[in-house]
């Protein structure tokens, strides 16, 4: 495909597969832990709730900084960041490794909100204004890192401990600096609108508004549904004698299912309506995050694999509706759409996690089905009550395509 020949949108790509590579392995890498830390589920609940926290409330805060300043350092610096602090998580001792774990985090908060809004501007320019299908090409990356981090995870920690995410870690700095390579021209502040422009796209409307809240409840319940299956599923298969590498590969499964989800999402949007696919899709999940638990044998790889592929497609659809929301602000929207989804998923996780110790696993993981459900009704109202701002505030994808 002629985008991903563009070094830019390359660069970003492959710098979001890098990161949620990283990102990929925290339960895995809790759920190892908890022996020799004598972590409860509570405790994986509120480790995984303090990384996501951190990582979703610096997520505006670095988008703001993106749009400012330029986006080089915060995005490739995002990447060398999260390297650095994994090489000690794999080498450092005690509750030493929990911390470098959690301040990790900053790195991925760093690199999202401008590689999303980079990876927007290419596609725009690229793909004739298909903006859902651009973003699900660049979160196809980030899914896939997803999806493969808790496989490696696996691997490494089984074959060769935690020292084995040395060699992740040293194989990510190149793209980091690869990044920062085809980014020098994004070094300088962006330059100031004109008046025209400022008229057209900076102001958000009262329904891009409201638009923009109903987005990041649904995304906030999605995202919850996935960090309880990555954070709390390795647990589960942990405590019934499951090896991690099998484990691992079941939340690959989710989340490659996930990121295939994304892309087809993305694409039926831009055909069908992106409104129509995030109700269907998040109505179709509950079905297959209830069984889950309850499946057995081959069947738990399929039905993870399902219920990651339509837990997944409204993703890119979600962020492209907040960026419309924030016209001419890529970055900020980014960094907001993005940081309330974890701020929100990260809550629910430890919530998930006080409920484990209580009613257990099984039943934390079918409450899955439950936020799906929830998600699907808070949906209803981009369908029914409100319009979408890309009929009535058209210049908005322009203002976003433009931005240097």
């Amino acid at each position: 495909m002629r985008l991903l020949r563009h070094p830019l949108f390359l660069a970003v790509s492959l710098s979001h597969f890098s990161v949620d590579v990283l990102n990929g392995q925290t339960g895995v890498l809790l759920a190892v832990l908890s022996t020799p830390l004598g972590l409860t589920n509570k405790n994986i609940g509120l480790i995984a709730t303090l990384y996501s926290i951190l990582g979703a409330l610096a997520q505006p805060v670095f988008g703001w900084l993106s749009d400012r300043y330029g986006s080089r350092w915060t995005t490739a610096g995002g990447v060398l960041w999260m390297a650095a602090c994994f090489s000690f998580v794999a080498l450092a001792p005690g509750n030493w490794a929990i911390f470098f774990l959690v301040i990790g985090a900053l790195g991925s908060a760093a690199f999202h909100p401008p590689g999303a809004n980079s990876a927007t501007q290419v596609g725009h320019v690229h793909m004739a204004g298909r903006a859902a299908t651009a973003a699900s090409l660049f979160f196809l990356f980030g899914q896939g890192g997803l999806s493969l981090g808790p496989a490696i995870g696996g691997f490494t920690l089984d074959h060769l401990g935690r020292a084995g995410l040395l060699i992740v870690t040293i194989l990510i700095v190149p793209v980091g600096l690869f990044a920062a390579y085809q980014l020098r021209a994004a070094s300088a502040p962006h330059p100031a609108a004109t008046p025209g422009h400022q008229t057209t796209g900076a102001t958000a409307s009262q329904p891009s508004i409201a638009i923009l809240a109903v987005v990041m409840i649904v995304a906030g319940l999605r995202v919850w549904g996935q960090m309880v299956m990555t954070t709390f599923a390795p647990k589960f298969f942990h405590d019934l004698g499951v090896s991690p590498t099998i484990y691992g590969a079941i939340v690959a499964l989710f989340m490659g299912g996930s990121a295939i989800g994304g892309v087809i999402g993305g694409i039926m949007a831009d055909r069908w309506g992106q409104r129509r696919m995030i109700v269907l899709t998040l109505a179709l999940s509950i079905l297959p995050f209830y069984f889950l638990p309850l499946a057995t044998g081959g069947w738990v790889y399929l039905v993870a694999t399902v219920a990651g592929l339509l837990n997944g497609a409204p993703h890119s659809i979600l962020v492209t509706m907040a960026q419309r929301a924030l016209p001419g602000r890529g970055g900020l929207a980014s960094g907001v759409i993005l940081g309330s989804m974890f701020a929100a998923g990260a809550l629910g996780t430890y919530l998930s996690g006080l409920a484990a110790d209580n009613i257990g696993l099984a039943q934390t993981l079918q409450g899955n089905a439950l936020i799906a459900f929830l998600a699907m009704l808070v949906s209803l109202t981009l369908w029914m009550g409100v319009k979408s701002p890309a009929h009535h505030n058209a210049p908005s994808q322009q203002a976003i395509g433009d931005k240097p």
